[in-house]
């Protein structure tokens, strides 16, 4: 065997088990705010519950405009700046701090008008700016670890994190009196305090600021801010616009569902994170045959937890909102549909973000989320009753624009050559196929039962077949 092969067989082998820790331990990590929710429900109020929700959707927004999102800079870069690494991070994290301390100082010379405007307390402002100080050394250093597939420091830190944060919220929560102060800061200390020394790490490691890489990262990051925030905006406006339109109690159908669909976007930013590293070292070396038969697997696999989740969404729902959200059942079908598409254009993007045109992605978010606002200001208004069914639906209809616009730029890149999209169709068709075929068998047990033994032997038969393919990933060091 040739050293060449033997790199690629070590390569495949890491990225594999680098693939299955990430999507294990961030399923851990992410169970634990499913598992963690009925507690704060139980001891906070549903006023406290939903000051919470916005602060963290006002932090999750302004991170987002306070860091450019410079982390995501650090995978791409790798092909070009692998050996000065070290420099590059710090460089990207001053800028970010630069840029973030303005903001700070801005909100500081007008503190009546944003404390009005956010409507939350200058205290917690204040939380919120350390936060956003200290999370982009923390997102910084574990991208640089996905990027070198170093799962185990990876898993460590964010184990760490994930933990700390939810435990310390537990705790401040049965403590304080006041238990909006206790939940907030609970979560957000361990990323101000850890990220604190982070930042004091990474400047030690990196020494020098080198601004020919602010110019490099921003090219690339600037215009995904758009798209993060158009992201964002297609996650909540489903909600708001059903509880303006037809009213809080089809909201909580909606949000029961949506909560259960996040189990689906959990999978895929676990295997994403796993998939863009190497995809990025592949179109740089052009493998591009190894990365058509690799995303075919990837795609599969994927589809396969899908189909998993499509056959036991009665029991998801009941789990997570009682027998009483039983009609959230039939929001799900469509959401997980659109959980796939979401899957397969962002391996379109992660191709745009290699080649930096990253000014199309943000482009085509926008459409895809303006497209979803309209069809749900449309329709929604038409049958109150089942909005939010209707919503799912249009949240669908979004994620098949975006694919289309993301499958059009790369084509128009010409890589569209880098997957299959015939394959890419038929595993989308057969999809939407069985998602369809579910919303009716939901009213037959028996037959769902029948169908879920068949999956588990299907499973069990692969587990069998691969098994040495799998204990040698599992055992594998590295």
């Amino acid at each position: 065997m040739s050293e060449t092969s033997q790199k690629k067989g070590q390569d495949a082998s890491v990225v594999a088990k680098a693939g299955l820790w990430y999507t294990v331990c961030t399923f851990i990590f992410k169970a634990m705010a499913f598992l963690t929710t009925p507690f704060f429900a139980r001891y906070m109020t549903k006023a406290e519950l939903g000051s919470f929700t916005d602060f963290s959707s006002v932090a999750s927004i302004l991170l987002v405009i306070t860091s450019f999102d410079l982390s995501q800079s650090i995978i791409r870069s790798k092909a070009e700046h692998e050996k000065d690494m070290d420099s590059y991070i710090w460089s990207i994290l001053s800028l970010s701090t630069i840029w973030t301390l303005i903001v700070y100082g801005v909100f500081l010379m007008f503190p009546g008008f944003f404390g009005d405007y956010l409507k939350i307390d200058w205290k917690y402002i204040h939380i919120l700016f350390w936060y956003m100080l200290a999370a982009p050394p923390y997102t910084m250093l574990i991208t640089k670890q996905r990027a070198f597939y170093q799962y185990k420091r990876f898993v460590l830190l964010t184990g760490i994190m994930a933990v700390s944060g939810t435990l310390l919220a537990f705790l401040l929560v049965l403590l304080m009196q006041d238990k909006l102060a206790g939940r907030i800061i609970g979560f957000y200390s361990p990323f101000i305090v850890f990220g604190a020394a982070i930042f004091v790490f990474l400047a030690f490691k990196g020494r020098r600021i080198k601004t020919r890489y602010w110019s490099y990262a921003t090219k690339i990051c600037l215009p995904l801010v758009p798209h993060a925030l158009s992201l964002h905006i297609l996650g909540v406006s489903d909600v708001l616009l059903i509880t303006r339109l037809c009213g809080e109690e089809y909201t909580a159908y909606y949000s029961i569902a949506y909560s259960a669909y996040h189990i689906a976007s959990v999978l895929f930013d676990a295997m994403n994170k796993a998939w863009a590293p190497w995809l990025i070292e592949s179109l740089h070396a052009r493998n591009y045959k190894d990365i058509k038969k690799v995303s075919k697997i990837y795609i599969l696999i994927f589809a396969f937890l899908i189909v998993g989740l499509l056959l036991l969404v009665p029991e998801i729902i009941l789990i997570l909102g009682g027998s009483e959200y039983k009609p959230s059942i039939y929001c799900l079908p469509a959401l997980l549909t659109s959980c796939s598409f979401l899957f397969i254009f962002t391996m379109y993007v992660n191709i745009e973000f290699y080649e930096k045109k990253t000014i199309g992605v943000s482009v085509a978010t926008m459409i895809g989320t303006s497209a979803n606002v309209i069809l749900n200001l449309i329709f929604l208004r038409l049958d109150p009753e089942h909005s939010f069914v209707i919503a799912a639906y249009t949240t669908l209809a979004g994620y098949i624009i975006l694919f289309i616009l993301h499958y059009f730029i790369v084509k128009r890149m010409k890589m569209d050559h880098v997957y299959s999209i015939k394959f890419i169709l038929c595993i989308l068709g057969g999809i939407m196929v069985f998602a369809g075929l579910m919303n009716i068998l939901y009213s037959y047990t028996i037959i769902r039962y029948a169908l879920v033994l068949a999956y588990g032997s299907v499973f069990l038969y692969f587990v069998y077949k691969y098994r040495d393919r799998i204990k040698k990933v599992l055992l594998k060091k590295g």
